[in-house]
């Protein structure tokens, strides 16, 4: 039986991914980026949400590992070159209980 902790951070972790994916479509539409970077943030979002569905659900090392990268480094980009602004922040309050939660049940305690 998996833990409650893997169940509530995989879910709120595709929020996170899905969050991802329409906040690119809504930084393009409103003009606030173009396209290229907007079809980098989507397919972040899109990684994220694939990753998720598949091994971070089951509880792989790995899979916390990558959605770590993945989960920290647009927001943190977004904040040192364009400042503080909703979406990073928007997304950094998403993303962290996600990867924090299931962080135990995942990588297991030190022995």
């Amino acid at each position: 039986m998996k833990s409650k902790s893997l169940l509530v951070g995989w879910i709120i972790m595709l929020i996170v991914g899905i969050q991802r994916t329409v906040a690119s479509v809504m930084l393009y539409t409103g003009g606030e980026k173009d396209l290229d970077s907007s079809m980098l943030f989507a397919l972040h979002g899109i990684s994220i949400i694939f990753i998720t569905l598949g091994s971070f659900k089951k509880g792989e090392k790995w899979s916390w590992w990558c959605l770590l990268v993945l989960g920290l480094t647009p927001p943190v980009f977004c904040l040192f070159v364009h400042g503080v602004s909703a979406w990073p922040i928007i997304g950094l309050v998403l993303f962290l209980p996600a990867i924090i939660i299931p962080a135990k049940a995942i990588l297991g305690s030190r022995k």
